[in-house]
């Protein structure tokens, strides 16, 4: 139990929020009037989607716009386009196919160790024994696996139906 509360932690912390704005919980925190859209890349040279930048407006009194990067953007849109965001963690997000997979798969990635390692405690308290002949490996691998798969399914299916959306509307 100890390391699924830890998995729960550490899902809660990390891929939540930005999971959460992209599938649009709670009302929207602004608008952004997008100044240009480009090909992102991670940390190592990837192709990480498509980011843009632009002056976010906040919805709540008070607050001053200023500028922000909408990460991972459902289309590379026009400069001068307005649209509306929810933030995480410094960020904008809108509802993306490239979004949704990305903050799906890190969950699942983050899932699959610590529930692979929880089953492999209770079989080994309920045994008594720690040998299992790597059947718990075996479902960490599966495990990522499917998160993997889960993603780029989602990812897919979430941007056709953007993709079409736009077109019919």
């Amino acid at each position: 139990m100890a390391s699924l509360a830890v998995a729960g932690w550490l899902i809660w912390l990390l891929p939540i929020p930005h999971l959460a704005a992209v599938l649009g919980f709670g009302p929207v925190d602004g608008v952004m009037t997008i100044s240009s859209c480009y090909d992102a890349t991670d940390a190592q040279g990837y192709a990480d989607g498509t980011d843009c930048t632009g002056t976010y407006t906040p919805r709540a009194a008070g607050e001053s716009p200023r500028q922000i990067t909408l990460d991972k953007a459902a289309t590379s849109h026009k400069p001068g386009t307005t649209v509306e965001v929810r933030m995480a963690r410094g960020r904008a997000h809108e509802l993306s196919g490239y979004a949704l997979g990305t903050w799906l798969t890190v969950t699942g990635l983050i899932l699959g160790p610590f529930l692979a390692l929880s089953l492999s405690f209770r079989a080994s308290a309920r045994d008594g024994t720690f040998s299992h002949d790597g059947d718990y490996v075996l479902l960490f691998i599966a495990a990522e696996f499917a998160a993997l798969v889960l993603g780029l399914l989602v990812g897919i299916v979430v941007s056709i139906g953007i993709a079409v959306v736009d077109l019919l509307g």
